[in-house]
């Protein structure tokens, strides 16, 4: 009998455990589609080429010339790996960074790193430790009409809503343009939230206030379409994860589980020995009486 009822509270741990499985898979809302590897996760980018590969994530928006691409790589320095992944995608060496500089992210320290490569390529860079690994998102345009950078840049003033210094800054160091040259014009709605618009001849810059930084988008010569590369890149960084390893933790809660009900049914055959004891010895004593 108590044979049985081990099989049985085995059986219905088990239908528990798939049940809780399903629940949780089934109560899962619906997400914006992410490009989800072993390293980590990046939202995909609705109208661009995906060109991903089992460990990179890489989107390319052919009318713009531009490439976003997200990996990691096995270079402990965040600079060497930028620059190392540069080289792949470019085939091209890096110069010095016409910006070099770092922000404090909700996800750790980035370093933001803009360069001019030759046959008019613009690459900006942000790079960080993960782990074991460098984490490196890089915004590579090859448009010979316009030079187009991305960056993100601490804020000065957090009582600003509008992230005009940062845009002034960017607009200075990038394009060396005073900020008299530039004129603001309306801020415009992105999915990623409402960017400031300010612009001169031959020249538009972009900023969006978020947390305590200011993402800017700089792009000079020939106007394309700014706003959808400086939202694709914005949403590619705010939308990357590092993907937890949980696997030993899982392990853990599995050893666990078994472990008690290994006691349970223990403690079932223990007490069906005693109790097969108790009844010998009272079959003993009826025949004494007899």
């Amino acid at each position: 009998m108590l044979m049985k009822t081990a099989i049985t509270v085995l059986a219905l741990a088990f239908a528990l455990l798939t049940n809780v499985v399903t629940l949780a898979q089934d109560g899962e809302e619906p997400r914006a589609p992410y490009f989800q590897s072993r390293a980590f996760n990046v939202p995909i980018l609705a109208g661009w080429d995906d060109q991903s590969g089992e460990s990179f994530a890489q989107f390319h928006l052919a009318e713009a010339q531009a490439t976003i691409r997200t990996t990691t790589r096995a270079e402990r320095d965040p600079i060497a790996a930028a620059e190392a992944e540069l080289a792949m995608l470019t085939s091209l060496r890096a110069p010095p960074p016409s910006y070099s500089g770092k922000v404090n992210l909700a996800d750790g320290t980035w370093h933001v790193l803009v360069y001019d490569l030759e046959e008019e390529t613009t690459a900006s860079v942000m790079a960080r430790v993960a782990a074991d690994r460098v984490a490196v998102i890089s915004f590579i345009e090859r448009d010979p009409a316009a030079r187009t950078a991305v960056l993100t840049l601490a804020r000065s003033d957090g009582s600003h809503e509008v992230a005009s210094r940062e845009m002034i800054f960017a607009a200075d160091t990038l394009a060396a343009t005073a900020p008299s040259d530039l004129l603001q014009e309306e801020s415009v709605t992105l999915p990623s939230g409402e960017w400031a618009v300010y612009a001169g001849e031959g020249m538009t810059v972009m900023g969006l206030v978020f947390g305590n930084d200011s993402y800017v988008a700089l792009q000079q010569g020939e106007q394309g379409d700014l706003a959808a590369l400086a939202d694709a890149y914005n949403r590619t960084l705010l939308g990357f994860f590092i993907t937890p390893d949980n696997r030993h933790y899982l392990a853990l809660a599995l050893a666990v589980v078994f472990v008690i009900l290994g006691a349970l049914v223990g403690s079932l055959f223990w007490r069906e020995r005693g109790l097969r004891k108790d009844l010998t010895v009272l079959e003993e004593l009826a025949r004494a009486e007899e």
